[in-house]
């Protein structure tokens, strides 16, 4: 009859040379990253942030480093290694997490680079599969490379000392040592998930991702060269942008007001008289773009008169604007 130990159970057959469990972790995140930001409606949430960071960050360059150093550390030589043994050798935990980090940005900017000189737009869909198309190849490559040196020879993670530790920790010790050592570890899962929070979360500005564009001398639209006069008649082309960061599809309203200002000595305007242009009530989708041509045609005449676009959410019908809304307006 045989008895299974504990170095027989999982811990043990992940923490076998044969099996890249890194690399292999690195591709199925790859993978469920894809399949989660694809999903509608995650695009610009926390979410989002949360799960694409990491692909974006780390992830490719993880495997680069893998590629480049597929070797493993002796024991004895961990620190005080020169060039030539790191590169005979290889790196430890510690050096490719931080190296991987590192070769991550600097991979951004080339795959920005090689997806402006495709067929290929950037956009965050191209983006999102190249970067992790460039993570897995990487990965499966480097695994290749490792799997090709002696076993004793190749890198991989200390799970089996890790799990050790992990149980001795908690199982050694006066009771009072173990609960420290059990609330320093909650303490540093609760601390990363601050930080990720702090990240991930939306910021308390909920000012709507509206734009006032004009065409320059080139065509070229831009937040700027407003017509400050009309003539009698006279009709001018104004572009509207709203950008959707809601995370959810959301129904805007858009209304143009003309109105008659009087500046005060301590610089605000008071409005005097108004009239309504126009209004737009677009439903935008998550992470979408809505534009639209506003042929403005003034209806009063005289000075000291303001163009004004007020964008919020919902139909001007159920939620009337805001008394101070942050707007877009023009004056002339």
């Amino acid at each position: 009859m045989s008895h299974e130990t504990p170095d027989g159970t999982l811990v043990e057959r992940l923490a076998r040379p044969a099996l890249p469990v890194d690399l292999l972790a690195v591709v199925g995140y790859a993978a469920v990253a894809v399949v989660v930001l694809s999903q509608p409606g995650v695009y610009g949430s926390p979410l989002a942030v949360a799960v694409g960071l990491p692909l974006l960050l780390f992830a490719p360059g993880y495997a680069l480093v893998s590629l480049l150093f597929p070797g493993a550390v002796p024991d004895d030589a961990a620190s005080g290694r020169t060039l030539t043994e790191v590169r005979q050798h290889g790196l430890v935990e510690s050096e490719r997490a931080a190296l991987g980090f590192g070769l991550s940005v600097a991979l951004l900017p080339l795959v920005g680079v090689a997806l402006a000189l495709s067929p290929w737009t950037i956009a965050p869909a191209t983006v999102l599969l190249s970067v992790a198309g460039l993570a897995a190849g990487l990965s499966v490559a480097a695994a290749v490379r490792r799997l090709r040196r002696p076993a004793d020879r190749r890198f991989s993670l200390p799970i089996r000392a890790w799990s050790a530790s992990g149980r001795r920790a908690v199982s050694t010790g006066s009771l009072a040592d173990r609960a420290v050592n059990v609330g320093l570890a909650a303490a540093v899962l609760v601390s990363f998930a601050a930080m990720g929070y702090a990240v991930a979360a939306p910021g308390a500005d909920r000012s709507l991702p509206a734009s006032l564009l004009s065409q320059n001398e080139t065509g070229e639209l831009v937040a700027d060269d407003y017509p400050k006069e009309f003539q009698r008649g006279e009709s001018r082309p104004l572009v509207v942008e709203l950008n959707n960061r809601e995370g959810e599809r959301t129904d805007y309203s858009v209304v143009v007001e003309l109105q008659r200002v009087r500046q005060s000595g301590d610089g605000s305007a008071k409005v005097l008289q108004e009239r309504t242009l126009a209004t737009f009530t677009p439903t935008v989708g998550a992470g979408q773009q809505w534009r639209t041509t506003h042929e403005v045609t003034p209806t009063m005449t005289g000075r000291n008169l303001r163009l004004v676009y007020l964008v919020y959410e919902g139909e001007p019908r159920r939620n009337r604007p805001p008394t101070t809304p942050t707007d877009a307006s023009t004056s002339g």
